[in-house]
């Protein structure tokens, strides 16, 4: 049996061993692209780990509009928050390709964390980092510019950072449409914001794809 744990933080402190019985706690899930893996509001859905394929962590307004928080790949966690301090899920997440997960009810997640107290200590770590990357979010929402946005989303495959954006790079194509998700604005507004990033000579858009031209223009304006 692979080691699928090795590279999540909260088991990484573990021995190889110890990571294959916490895997052998988990409930494996089989997930389709486009699949709702849960809904914001809804009761805990546990722990999921990224076994294989990817995920997007995101927020839905009134009126239908998404903002994506995240996309999560292979050896991600996600959905801590309502396993430790047992509200509702805060964020839906849905399946992004095909993959498969690893859940770990509340209870599990109880168990393990009594059971290896190094898995405990590393909780406050993740959370800081969760946490680290929602306040660049807010930052990035609240004061940057839609075309500075925009270039950040971009820049992503060049040099990961927290804050709008996180997690694209690991994506091989982003379409207007999930730029929009991501930047908190409408895909006509993304079309500007490519196009003045064009004239400036970052970028250079054509069929689809989205071609960094100047990595020091782009980073400039982001």
């Amino acid at each position: 049996m692979s080691d699928e744990l090795a590279s999540v933080p909260y088991f990484s402190g573990l021995t190889p061993d110890e990571r294959r019985r916490v895997t052998a706690m988990g409930v494996r899930r089989a997930v389709t692209a486009g699949q709702t893996l849960f809904a914001e509001g809804e009761p805990c859905a546990g722990l999921f780990v990224i076994a294989a394929g990817a995920v997007k962590l995101f927020k839905t307004s009134t009126d239908g509009r998404e903002q994506v928080l995240r996309y999560m790949s292979a050896g991600d966690s996600f959905n801590e928050v309502p396993v430790f301090d047992g509200g509702p899920n805060p964020v839906s997440a849905m399946a992004m390709e095909p993959g498969e997960m690893l859940v770990f009810p509340q209870s599990t997640v109880s168990l393990v964390l009594e059971e290896y107290p190094s898995v405990r200590e590393t909780v406050v770590r993740v959370l800081a980092s969760r946490l680290r990357h929602l306040v660049a979010l807010v930052e990035d929402l609240s004061f940057r510019q839609v075309t500075a946005r925009v270039a950040r989303i971009i820049g992503q495959s060049l040099e990961p950072h927290e804050g709008v954006g996180a997690g694209a790079g690991e994506r091989p194509r982003v379409t207007q449409r999930e730029i929009a998700q991501m930047a908190g604005t409408s895909r006509e507004v993304v079309a500007r914001a490519l196009r003045a990033l064009e004239e400036a000579g970052a970028i250079r858009t054509g069929q689809g794809e989205i071609t960094i031209v100047d990595a020091a223009k782009l980073q400039s304006l982001s």
